[in-house]
């Protein structure tokens, strides 16, 4: 009985993320309804566990759940994935170019840094990063970052994170910059 209710709950994500594509356009609309959506599914249990066959604690990596070819932003190609994270796993500052990502933890937790750029008073032409929000998502957390915008992740715990992940389009699809806080350099990846 929890196969059945396992395929259907991953069916109902992907569909529900489908319904958002296909009745909004407003990059900022599908991100908070997907998170929504993705909210009412981290309170399934079992369902991502049976899905992915999630490996034991020691298991990290990358599993694509599901490729869509007919929707995403800013083009066809949305992503769901998931990530298991290592303990302290860390990550530079980066931005997703012009699609939106939301973040949900499934299991651990994991640290959100967002980032900016601040000009000083009287220079107007040389901007530098900084750190202006940060928080923890536990199980059942939910967050996204519109086009653009730049932020970081950490795993705080002392065991692995697993974070479920819905690219608007899959990134290896769109331009995005990776940044050093240090020197404001952006590169491109």
């Amino acid at each position: 009985m929890a196969t059945v209710a396992t395929t259907q709950t991953m069916a109902k994500f992907v569909e529900g993320i489908r319904d958002v594509f296909a009745s909004t356009g407003d990059p900022r609309e599908q991100a908070q309804r997907v998170a929504a959506h993705m909210q009412e599914a981290l309170k399934v249990p079992g369902w991502l566990e049976e899905a992915i066959n999630l490996p034991p604690a020691e298991g990290y990596g990358r599993v694509d759940l599901h490729q869509d070819e007919e929707y995403g932003h800013p083009g066809p190609g949305f992503l769901l994935m998931c990530s298991i994270q290592h303990p302290g796993q860390d990550n530079w500052p980066h931005d997703h170019g012009s699609s939106w990502v939301v973040y949900g933890v499934y299991e651990g937790a994991i640290e959100q840094v967002k980032w900016g750029w601040v000009y000083d008073q009287g220079k107007w032409t040389t901007p530098h990063l900084e750190r202006y929000q940060d928080y923890v998502e536990n199980p059942g957390d939910v967050a996204f970052f519109l086009p653009g915008e730049i932020h970081n992740t950490r795993n705080i715990t002392e065991g692995r994170s697993v974070v479920v992940r819905v690219e608007g389009q899959e990134l290896s699809r769109v331009p995005r910059h990776r940044y050093n806080p240090e020197t404001g350099e952006a590169s491109l990846y």
